[in-house]
């Protein structure tokens, strides 16, 4: 496969796995929805989950006719290009106030949540302690 970007020399990363800078051409080993992501520096990351069909010589029952009848060897080569957009400055005034959101949520009742998952809960309560 060969991936490239606007502009080019984006990172690539397939299925959360480096891959290399575009423009890239490179082998791959398995067809379905695969997830692309393209870092530049200056420009909004690219994520796009991608269905990277396979042949008609892949397909079952058609494989055998194609490995076995036809002469030559058959490849499959697929392009994908990506428009990347210039990334947007933000406002101090903006990062404060996503800070803040996100600290009143991972806090919500007195426990530490990382991806909604509690990563530190508080200790218990002593025994014998007010309220309880």
């Amino acid at each position: 496969m060969t991936v490239m970007s606007n502009p080019p020399g984006a990172t690539v990363f397939l299925d959360g796995r480096e891959i290399g800078r575009t423009p890239l051409t490179t082998n791959f080993d398995h067809y379905g929805t695969r997830e692309f992501r393209l870092v530049h520096q200056g420009y909004e990351t690219k994520t796009e989950l991608v269905p990277v069909r396979a042949p008609w010589f892949q397909w079952i029952g058609l494989d055998f006719v194609a490995e076995v009848l036809l002469p030559g060897k058959l490849t499959d080569h697929k392009l994908y290009e990506f428009d990347m957009q210039p990334a947007q400055p933000v406002s101090g005034a903006e990062v404060v106030a996503r800070a803040e959101a996100f600290r009143n949520t991972a806090h919500a009742d007195g426990i530490l949540r990382v991806g909604g998952t509690p990563a530190i809960t508080p200790p218990p309560a002593p025994v014998g302690s007010i309220g309880h």
